[in-house]
């Protein structure tokens, strides 16, 4: 016993050693680190958490769930590329129309929504969302709903769609609806709002940033391509669709400055009572309780007044029946060290165009071996690119012996040998001999007797 506590004690000290003597940083323990896809789905199993991206993610044909995000997340400067999302979340929260009216509604986004979340440096490319529903609902890139969290040196650059129909919706670049801090943020969107129903009298929200609600936006930058379609009530702006505070009398000071705007709505309100909102920075505000300066627009408000076409960025349909006219050309730009690859594509009919199929970087890579494999220790070849700095190493296995015939093979050379028929250990049973006995069964068998016996002798003598 004496011993084997040694030994315990022992290892107990070998890991002690191996630890440093000390626990590990919490940090470190704390922060998860993203490398691959399903690394990013697993973040719907501790919403809370804290993560961080270690490499560029390509989602191409992954499904992509948003998730209600409570933690942290730092892009640590790469990008999540081709994500695409078709639905909304499950989380519901109440968003209020210019009456200050309350729906519940739901949200899509890169997440679902975030509450009390830090998110720092995440860059979303070529992001498509496409949602289609028929309750209440706000989309963004970054997030659906904000509520007292921060985005700050983060990107988004793909299409936005949503199709809807009841009550109050809207679209934003980066974020749907909500409150908190966008800081030193870029949005490069095209954003598209249909409204489906033309019977009812909707309330609508298209923003660069924000669709509605009364976040601070400081340092940003839009380029806006905006397409909304209403049979409702509009509210659209290059940065902000609504500004408002909510619930009612909120006390609360805003900050709107030193953000920059580019491009342009094109929209339709098909209402006899019309407001049609539609400005370079805030679409209508209704509370102005905050610092609104150094703000630089190039916009376009573009009205069209026939209401039966939906307003569309173009008029080519990669799939469209009867459109066997319409080409779409395609040129694929090879990724760089730096920079992604991509596929621009442009239509026969009115040349639009977009990007599209975003590809990794990559490096152009040539090897050398830098130590040879030996027996005893594995190799080493080092890969330098042909157009940049960049080089990395990779391991050689370590070189196998040849194998070497056993002595007893060696003695009986193969012709020589003879294999036993099946006939043949019954034969030498017959004749009186012992079968082959296996060497390992024979030294049990001898061990069982000799144990046997000193059983049998103590027995003897105890009585």
């Amino acid at each position: 016993m004496r011993k084997i506590r040694k030994c315990l004690v022992l290892l107990g000290l070998c890991g002690c050693l191996c630890l440093g003597g000390k626990a590990l940083p919490a940090e470190a323990a704390e922060i998860r680190e993203i490398r691959s896809p399903q690394e990013l789905l697993d973040m719907a199993g501790d919403p809370s958490g804290s993560y961080r991206l270690m490499a560029d993610i390509d989602m191409t044909g992954v499904s992509w769930e948003p998730i209600a995000f409570s933690g942290s997340f730092d892009g640590n400067g790469y990008a999540i590329l081709n994500l695409e999302i078709a639905s909304v979340g499950q989380g519901v929260e109440d968003t209020y129309d210019g009456n200050r009216k309350v729906y519940d509604t739901s949200f899509a986004g890169f997440f679902d929504t975030l509450k009390g979340a830090s998110v720092t440096g995440l860059d979303l490319i070529n992001l498509r969302i496409d949602v289609d529903t028929q309750q209440p609902c706000f989309i963004g890139g970054i997030a659906g709903y904000m509520e007292d969290s921060v985005i700050e040196d983060s990107s988004v650059q793909g299409i936005l769609q949503l199709r809807a129909c009841d009550r109050m919706f809207g679209v934003g670049g980066v974020i749907g609806y909500g409150c908190g801090s966008i800081r030193n943020t870029a949005a490069d969107v095209t954003l598209v709002c249909i409204d489906t129903d033309a019977s009812t009298r909707d309330e609508q929200f298209m923003g660069g940033v924000c669709a509605a609600g009364y976040p601070d936006v400081n340092g940003c930058s839009v380029k806006i391509d905006g397409y909304d379609s209403d049979h409702g009530y509009v509210h659209d702006g290059g940065l902000v669709g609504m500004y408002i505070f909510y619930p009612q009398d909120v006390g609360y000071y805003g900050s709107i400055t030193d953000n920059s705007v580019t491009g342009r709505i094109t929209f339709f309100e098909d209402n006899t009572n019309r407001r049609a909102y539609c400005d370079g920075f805030i679409g209508e505000i209704m509370n102005w309780n905050f610092e609104n300066g150094r703000n630089a627009s190039d916009f376009q408000r573009d009205e069209r007044f026939e209401y039966d076409v939906d307003l569309l960025p173009h008029s080519c349909e990669r799939t469209a029946e009867g459109a066997a006219a319409i080409v779409w050309e395609e040129t694929v730009t090879a990724p760089g060290c730096d920079s992604f690859g991509y596929t621009t594509r442009k239509c026969s009919v009115d040349g639009y165009t977009e990007t599209d199929d975003y590809t990794l970087k990559s490096h152009d890579l040539t090897w050398e071996t830098v130590r040879e494999a030996t027996y005893e220790e594995p190799g080493l070849e080092r890969g330098t690119c042909k157009n940049c700095d960049y080089s990395e190493e990779r391991e050689l296995a370590k070189l196998e012996p040849t194998p070497t015939p056993t002595p007893e093979a060696e003695s009986v050379p193969a012709e020589d040998s003879e294999t036993p028929g099946p006939g043949a250990e019954a034969a030498e049973t017959e004749e009186g001999k012992l079968p082959a006995v296996p060497l390992t069964a024979l030294v049990i068998g001898i061990a069982c007797v000799v144990t046997g016996v000193i059983l049998s002798s103590r027995k003897r003598h105890s009585k």
